[in-house]
């Protein structure tokens, strides 16, 4: 059974916990990926440990959230715990660069003008000569 660590050190540790597996990451993982040993990791989770500024953000990295996420208390919201924030988050900006580059793809073509001799043009004009000359020949 876990053990409860109340205030703000114990929230970070569930939600350090709790975005590691739903990320199906192991403690050994985000140590290597935070540059903090495993025993670090584990003594945070269990609320034995605190971190330093720099820790929060490089465990925050490598979780793929912000800092403050990690820091969000349970009840906040149901609807805002930190992975589900970050999930529509990056949905939104995933949208929105999808979008842009569209429009702006379509507009680059539209001002794109015509290029001279392509379809039939040229290639008309040198299959006429050819033609010519082989029927002038003959």
């Amino acid at each position: 059974m876990e053990k409860f660590v109340p205030g703000v050190q114990g929230i970070l540790a569930r939600n350090i916990k709790t975005a590691r597996g739903k990320l199906g990451i192991s403690q050994h993982t985000l140590a290597e990926k935070a540059d903090l040993s495993p025993g670090h990791i584990n003594d945070i989770e269990q609320g034995r440990k605190w971190v330093s500024a720099d820790a929060l953000e490089r465990l925050a990295e490598a979780l793929f959230l912000e800092p403050f996420m990690l820091l969000l208390p349970p009840d906040y919201s149901r609807e805002l715990d930190a992975f589900s924030l970050l999930t529509e988050y990056a949905t939104s900006v995933r949208e929105q660069i999808d979008g842009a580059l569209n429009s702006t793809l379509q507009e680059a073509l539209s001002r794109r003008p015509a290029p001279e001799g392509e379809g039939g043009d040229e290639a008309g004009d040198e299959g006429g000569a050819e033609a010519g000359n082989e029927g002038g020949d003959a």
